[in-house]
């Protein structure tokens, strides 16, 4: 049946079968008319086409028939729909690959694949849904009117026409009972003929650019092309030239136009479309056949122009001519198998994630950003369809009538329970478990999977089971979806994450919030081979807060340990066990099955049968080997012998095996295969044919591996259907590691110091490099690369050398910095954490072992050499990791440039280079530390309280004013003023609202928009101790200092406080009655409340109940009397994960509890604040003295210290575990210490490789127990002639750093920050300001640095100094304040001139043509000064006309870009300038304004104005003179962050001298930091008028991480001859030689 899309209504036309005529004269046309086809071909010159090329045979004029098939074919047309048409749909279940056909030109939606025209040869609609693997595919056909025939006026329609037609019927076309078919959110696989393939190429450029589209251009997977002239045709022309000149009305057509051979739109098409291609696995048939064309034969399309020539394209001839290359005669011809098999080929692999796991109530959603969100690397499909393709017919039926499965199944209450099923090594369980997935998808419930791989290390851990059923449910439930997508717009990724944090944050916290009709089924196979399967069950044991009940079923080898976690989980949960005892039949199916092909007669088959089925103990590995054997018998004698002797279990089975192996007659073979058994037992994953092919060469250069394998490995090993080499069970794993003496006996650390041998030499080979940068799916360089650490860590560190050396010629040779690019383009950055770590452990324990040689053997320089690596590899993570995700080959010269000089990575890089690079200098301290960033958060105003969340980190300041900055950047991103003080303030569990408690009201506010959504009015004589929401974020709940607690619930209208009936006015003890609690915490979900009171223990309540949970009673305090006091509790916190509480006594001591319990644990150090993170791994304390602490929640252990000297206000730990956040006086330090990167990216999946707290603390204290974190600057100014600056930080130190001088001196200690820091243009003096208003003048000596410089003129201006300008000679200063003008004499040091200030938001510079003159530029205009008297000269308007400067224009209209001040306060409703830059030669002045807008965003706008015009003379009496803006190039607008200023682009052969030297015809760039922290640079032609400004960005370099925040990129600034100096950490970094390399991808 056909489902017909929605589509405008379009009328085929009815075009008869033309032949085409030579042209006539007018009167000749005029004459004849068209009365009568054959009257017009006689009197003509004919030429008989054959068009069959383009779908449309031609038929012979003088042929009688022709009007008969004229209609018959105009009939065709109108039967054959356009638009989309669903030729087959799936009778169950939601299609799961969307295959569509589009025909090519003058072709129809159906006739073009129908043999003959007849619809039995219909082959989409009538055999491709029969074949195997297409029975979940939905199969369409497009049809759109290129039939080039029609007569009438010019067609104008073009290939991009139907393109989008094709777009517009795909993403809103309805199927049957107007239905929407989503296409979209499944794969799309298109075949396409001829001209089809350019509209499907076309198309899906177009869609790439078009939103509407996005998630048609993800979906598609693969095209089909047949004989698509992808470089045209030459028959192109002529069709359209026999058009043009035709008698019946014919005209040329746009799309034939197209076609001709490389016209403008196919070299367009393709040109795009090349930079695509690599997403889609593309396939092209071509022609092998000429087509006729009337009398005679040729070749419509050659081969160069159906191939594309793309690397990766599948490319196959097929025995047809153009018109039957898409046509087929039946299912047996061998065109048609070619096009099924490469269809069929193309399904599979489109379907990893989508298969068996999607039903019909997913709508139109893009999975892709929950999938990056989830690190889900590898479908569960591989597994599923492995272990499936194992199931015999028949088998594991049983195990549906059992009635503790069918209890389990069936079971209608909304509870959650979990099913155990155990079995014997061997027994078919993994087998078992695919057969109930498959059971539970055909019988439409929800199910989600997930195997245990013991060989495959990256399958075993906990969170990925977890992220892998949080992604299936996703996928499955569009419910769960949408919760999941708010966690994905915080740009949160939980690869690195903590299984227990995965879990509270996906499945606790929303996932379980959805209250669902059905239950979800989950199915866990090999539970004994996870990596923690105790901890997985402790954690699933709370599925009972789940409002949808959870079915989960386990599958694995009953141990003791499992045994014992299922008796410990929680009593309200059902845990039932069933035994695979049912294996039985099955077994004996299997024997019957494997024994059909072996020689013998009926009875002896059958006794062979009874035999190994009575001895089989429901083994399958069992009798799969001893079948294996038996069948290679050649007597029956040999079966008897090979029948008496079979073993009574797997392990005399296995000596047989390697007693088999032991005697192989070639000394080749038994190395050969003890090198294969040692890569498949040690490997970290398991590996393909081709990579294990790869690492035996080139010692064993094997002709056919999967053959070898076969024969010289005996059963240990086998090859998968995906040419996956695994061992044959685990239990052969096992056997060969620990039976001693057998002659392929493994020792682990043995092989696995042979695999990091092999691995990184591979590595080091130079004829790999140019492997290593673009490595194929299957090549070992992949495996070498990020598997090298593990294979070091669990290697021996024996006496021997070999190890450590073959490292040290790693790092230190040139292959180094192509294995970091590899790990980066293959997304595995995080191995350079592991590599570290390991590096390190190795170290660790080589040095144990050196210390019992001699010292002269202990290689200290090799040691050193790679601790300093180690360090680097973690430092390149924190402060590069973003920027080299994008640009992977800046590993090679950015990043090492921009490392510290004493990192061996940035030795590594000057001594291989020649050339001139970019260079850094101008730090005292060339070494790495772990102040990530340090910023002000408000000079006015006091920082209280910091809280980080996934997307933002929260510092709330004493003006009650919460400001939220982005995580990534450090970049203010949005602002929650409450208008009073707060006292405390709260987010949801789900980060989407904020409540915050002031004096006087509570208001909630929507995070996302920060949004204002209600206020409450505060109880009076009541402040709150602490706030939370509770009840699903509906209701805000309070503890306040009079011993209430309190809700409102905020959604409803009434809006009042409701006290709740819970009583800790008192102690239930003794009665006694609690002052005021001394500290009070809620939990993340506000439904306990802890409550301190002094000299009393630390109380639990439950809020839901009002009952007392527990009391923390301290072990030196339960021998004191009920009258004694307790030891005060300090600041406490929740684990928002385990659900302890974690606080500080009095004398520092540190302690967690679980209220459930009596005991608490606890530790002794000295601390005065604590907060735990929100993954509940870590907590952080501090003291008094500024001293960091950061512990191991679970271990209770010291990780990481840190010393500064300054004290801590308040601390918070990122979500991940890597960053500590703290407030310390107006400021906030971001630190990423070592320690914490390599711990946050400890694979949790190898608790054999994992470090230990002990291991990680021991690293971590030696070498980063202390940081010096200098004081910020807070300006900067740069000389123009000699470029020597001057910097003044935030206690008042001014410092010179004087050009060429190795060092900077002080030249003045103040007591207030320093605001300014102005040179004269001449440097002749100096002026500086602090904050409080105080200007002093100094007389500088260029000739004599380092002397001293006297005081000439001090000024105390008052506070609201805005800038300060020196005249170009050096005769007086002009002071800028919020009110006046102040103009002073340096010459006679008195004050000249003061006016009022009528435009405090301008900027003033100097006149760029005449000495004597000043600038004021303002929003509306240019005022013109003299510097004498300070009278006003002249004034310009800027001219608003079209095209001009507007106060208000659209985003496409203004060169509009995110403000520096964004999102604006109250007190910033002002136009301002921001800054005003002028060139070098006064060529061009580039002026940034900011305007408020409706959003409370201030749009910032760049204007390039030329100062030359600056010369008219004011008119008097008449109109004020206007003067030209221009709007910054919006190419160059869009990517400014902050302009650095111009910088003169001297011709060869001269150098850059005094200022003097600058000639107006020098060409300058404008120099800029973009968005994406680039150092950018542009052209700027400003010799001929009007200026221009050239919109080609060169990019040179991109600025680390920890060297990005606010305050810093206010302050960079450029030198004109090219050097940038940057503020970093209290000093100035100055680059050099940077502009004239531009970095090119």
């Amino acid at each position: 049946m056909f489902h017909r899309f929605r589509r405008k209504k379009v009328e085929p036309l009815v075009i008869p079968t033309i032949t085409q005529t030579l042209p006539q004269s007018p009167h000749q046309q005029h004459a004849e008319g068209f009365s009568s086809v054959r009257d017009v071909h006689r009197n003509s010159t004919t030429i008989s086409s054959n068009l069959s090329s383009y779908n449309v045979p031609t038929e012979n004029v003088r042929d009688g028939s022709v009007e008969r098939r004229r209609r018959e074919r105009s009939a065709e047309r109108h039967a054959d729909p356009l638009g989309l048409t669903v030729l087959y749909q799936p009778d169950e279940g939601s299609p799961v690959v969307n295959i569509v056909f589009v025909h090519g030109l003058g072709g129809t939606s159906q006739k073009t694949w129908c043999r003959n025209r007849d619809t039995e040869y219909f082959w989409p609609r009538e055999w491709l849904p029969l074949e195997i693997g297409f029975g979940q595919a939905r199969i369409l056909s497009f049809g759109y009117n290129a039939h080039f025939a029609s007569s009438g006026r010019e067609n104008i329609l073009n290939i991009a026409d139907f393109a989008k037609d094709l777009l517009f019927a795909m993403k809103f076309g309805l199927g049957e009972d107007s239905q929407e078919l989503n296409i979209g959110t499944v794969p799309t696989v298109f075949i396409a003929h001829s001209m089809g393939g350019l509209v499907v190429k076309k198309a899906y450029i177009l869609a790439q650019n078009d939103l509407h589209y996005e998630a048609l251009v993800k979906s598609t997977r693969a095209i089909l092309f047949l004989s698509t002239p992808h470089r045209g045709t030459n028959l192109a022309e002529l069709l359209n030239k026999i058009l043009s000149v035709s008698l019946f009305n014919h005209s040329a057509k746009q799309y034939i136009a197209e076609l001709r051979q490389n016209s403008p739109a196919l070299q367009d098409i393709n040109e795009q479309f090349r930079n695509m291609a690599p997403n889609l696995q593309i396939f092209s048939f071509f022609e092998t056949q000429q087509t006729a064309v009337g009398p005679r034969k040729m070749m419509v399309l050659e081969k160069d122009s159906s191939i594309l020539g793309y690397p990766h394209e599948v490319s196959k001839p097929l025995d047809a001519d153009h018109h039957n290359v898409c046509k087929f005669v039946s299912q047996q011809d061998p065109n048609y198998i070619s096009v099924r098999n490469a269809i069929r080929s193309v399904v599979p692999k489109v379907n990893q994630i989508e298969k068996n796991i999607k039903p019909p109530s997913l709508g139109r959603r893009d999975m892709s950003r929950i999938e990056t969100m989830l690190a889900v690397s590898s479908a569960p499909e591989d597994d599923l369809e492995y272990f499936q393709s194992l199931w015999m017919p028949g088998s594991c039926e049983w195990v549906l009538s059992r009635p503790v499965f069918r209890s389990w199944l069936e079971d209608q209450s909304n509870h959650s329970r979990i099913l155990f099923v155990s079995g014997l090594p061997g027994s078919g369980k993994s087998v078992l478990s695919s057969f109930i997935i498959e059971h539970l998808q055909q019988t439409a419930h929800r199910c989600q999977y997930h195997f245990f791989r013991y060989g495959d290390h990256a399958k075993r851990g906990v969170g990925l089971m977890l992220r892998s059923l949080a992604y299936q449910i996703a996928y499955q439930l569009p419910e769960a979806c949408t919760l999941l997508e708010k966690i994905a717009d915080d740009a949160v990724k939980f690869e690195k994450v903590e299984a227990r944090t995965i879990w509270s944050k996906l499945f606790s916290s929303r996932l379980f919030k959805l209250q669902l009709q059905k239950p979800l089924y989950w199915i866990v196979d090999a539970l004994d081979e996870c990596e923690a399967p105790e901890k997985l069950l402790n954690i699933i044991s709370s599925i009972t807060q789940s409002q949808t009940p959870i079915r989960i079923m386990f599958i694995g080898r009953k141990t003791q340990a499992l045994s014992s976690a299922f008796q410990h989980m929680d009593s309200s949960l059902e845990v039932s066990e069933l035994h695979a005892d049912g294996t039985k039949a099955d077994l004996e199916a299997y024997v019957v099955k494997e024994t059909r092909y072996m020689r013998g007669n009926p009875q002896l088959k059958a006794h062979v049968i009874r035999k190994v089925s009575d001895m089989a103990c429901a083994n399958f590995l069992w009798v799969r080997l001893v079948l294996r054997e038996i069948l290679q018998c050649h007597t029956e004698a040999e079966i008897e012998e090979a029948l008496l002797e079979l073993p009574a279990d797997l392990e005399p089975l296995y000596q047989r095996m390697a007693k088999a192996l032991a005697e192989s007659s070639r000394p080749g073979d038994r190395a050969l295969s003890k090198k294969i058994l040692t890569w498949v037992v040690c490997s970290q994953r398991s590996l393909s044919v081709d990579e294990l092919s790869e690492a035996l060469q080139p010692e064993h250069d094997v002709l056919d591996l999967r053959l070898t394998i076969n024969q010289i490995c005996g059963d240990f090993i086998v090859v998968d259907s995906r040419s996956r080499i695994e061992m044959v069970h685990q239990t052969a794993r096992e056997y060969l590691i620990k039976t001693p003496g057998l002659e392929h006996s493994i020792t682990p650390r043995t092989g696995h110091e042979d695999l990091f041998l092999k691995c990184i030499s591979y590595l080091s080979t130079s004829q790999r490099r140019i492997n290593l940068q673009r490595p194929t799916a299957q090549s070992f360089a992949r495996y070498a690369a990020t598997c090298w650490p593990y294979h070091l860590r669990l290697s021996a560190a024996s006496l021997d050398h070999t190890t450590l050396l073959a490292l040290t010629r790693f790092f230190q040779g040139p292959s180094v910095l192509y294995w970091i690019q590899l790990l980066v383009q293959q997304d595995h950055l995080r191995t350079l954490v592991f590599a570290s770590q390991n590096i390190m452990y190795y170290l660790g324990r080589k040095s144990k072992i050196d210390s019992e040689s001699s010292p002269l053997t202990h290689r200290l320089q090799e040691k050193e050499m790679l601790e300093l690596w180690a360090t680097d590899l973690v430092k390149i993570v924190g402060k590069f990791g973003a920027q080299l995700v994008k640009h992977p080959k800046s590993i090679h010269d950015l990043v090492p440039a921009l490392c510290p000089s004493t990192s061996a990575i940035h030795q590594h890089y000057r001594q291989s280079k020649t050339k001139q690079t970019i260079s850094v200098g101008g730090f005292s301290r060339q070494r790495w530390d772990d102040c990530l960033s340090k910023f002000s958060a408000g000079r006015d105003r006091q920082a209280q309280r910091i809280v980080c969340l996934d997307r933002y980190f929260v510092i709330l300041t004493s003006d009650g004013t919460l400001r939220l900055y982005d995580t990534i950047t450090g970049q203010p991103s949005k602002r929650i003023v409450h208008g009073e003080r707060v006292l405390t303030f709260k987010f949801s569990v789900t980060h989407e609202k904020c409540v915050t408690y002031g004096f006087r009201t509570t208001k909630v506010w929507q995070v996302q928009d920060d949004r204002h959504l209600c206020s409450i009015t505060n109880p009076n004589n009541a402040k709150a101790l602490d706030v939370a929401f509770a009840n699903d974020e509906s209701t805000i709940i309070t503890c306040s200092d009079d011993r209430r607690v309190r809700q409102c619930h905020w959604e409803s209208s009434a809006k009042t406080w409701e006290t709740l009936d819970m009583r800790i006015e008192s102690d239930g003890a003794d009665g006694r009655q609690f002052n005021s609690p001394r500290r009070v915490a809620f939990n993340a979900d506000g439904t306990h409340l802890a409550v301190a009171f002094r000299g009393f223990p630390l109380m639990v309540w439950d809020v839901k109940t009002a009952e007392l949970v527990g009391r923390c009673e301290r072990t030196s305090d339960k021998n004191k009397s009920s009258h004694d006091l307790h030891t005060d509790v300090g600041p406490i916190c929740w684990n928002p994960v385990t659900g302890h509480v974690l606080g500080l006594y009095n004398d520092g001591c540190v302690f967690k509890w679980l209220p459930s319990e009596i005991d608490s644990e606890e530790i002794g150090t000295v601390a005065t604040g604590i907060h735990c993170s929100s993954g509940g791994a870590l907590f952080v304390t501090n003291n008094t003295n500024g001293v960091l602490k950061v512990w191991d929640f679970h271990h209770f252990s010291l990780i990481y210290q840190l010393s500064c000297h300054e004290p801590v206000t308040d601390i918070a730990l990122s979500p991940d575990g890597r960053r500590i956040y703290d407030i310390r006086d107006t400021f906030c330090n971001i630190w990423e210490p070592n320690a914490l990167i390599r711990l946050a990216e400890t694979d949790e999946r190898s608790s054999e490789t994992s470090s230990t707290a002990a291991e990680s603390t021991q690293l971590s204290l030696s070498s980063e127990a202390s940081n010096e974190v200098q004081e910020p600057l807070t300006a900067l100014s740069v000389g123009a002639r000699t470029s020597s600056f001057c910097s003044g930080d935030e206690v008042g130190v001014l410092r010179l750093h004087v050009a060429k001088a190795e060092s900077s001196q002080q030249m003045a200690q103040g007591f207030l920050p320093v605001d300014h820091v102005v040179w004269s243009p001449d440097e002749k003096y100096l002026v500086t300001a602090d904050l409080g208003g105080r200007l002093n003048v100094r007389l500088m000596d260029r000739l004599n640095p380092g002397s001293s410089y006297p005081m000439v003129l001090e000024i105390k201006s008052g506070n609201g100094l805005l800038q300060a300008v020196v005249c170009p000679r050096s005769e007086h200063l002009l002071i800028s304040t919020v009110t006046f003008l102040e103009l002073w004499s340096l010459v006679t040091k008195t004050l000249v001139a003061t006016i009022s200030n009528t435009s405090p938001f301008s900027r003033w510079i100097n006149h760029p043509q005449d000495t004597s003159l000043l600038v004021q530029v303002s929003f509306t205009g240019i005022h013109v000064f003299q510097w004498a008297n300070l009278a006003q000269k002249r004034t310009f308007s800027f001219d608003r006309g079209s095209g001009r400067m507007r106060v208000e224009r659209s985003e496409s209209q203004a060169s509009k870009v995110p403000s520096a001040y964004f999102p604006m306060s109250p007190d910033e409703n002002h136009d301002a300038v921001d800054q005003a830059v002028m060139s070098n030669t006064g060529s061009c002045l580039i002026i940034q304004t900011s305007s408020p807008s409706r959003e409370r965003h201030r749009v910032v706008q760049y204007w390039m104005i030329d100062p030359r015009e600056l010369a008219m003379s004011n008119t008097d009496g008449g109109s004020t003179p206007t003067i030209t803006t221009h709007a910054l190039p919006l190419a160059i607008a869009t990517r400014v962050q902050q302009i650095l200023g111009f910088v003169i682009k001297k011709p060869r052969g001269r150098s850059h001298g005094l200022i003097d030297d600058i000639n107006p015809t020098d060409e300058e760039v404008l120099t800029f930091i973009d968005h994406n922290d680039w150092v950018c640079s542009c052209l700027v032609e400003g010799y001929h008028r009007p200026v221009t400004i050239e919109t080609k960005i060169k990019r040179h370099f991109f600025l680390p991480q920890d060297w990005v925040n606010l305050d810093n990129l206010r302050l960079a600034t450029v030198s004109r001859e090219g050097q940038l100096f940057y503020p970093r950490n209290g000093e100035v970094a100055i680059i050099s030689n940077w502009l004239q390399n531009e970095w090119l991808e």
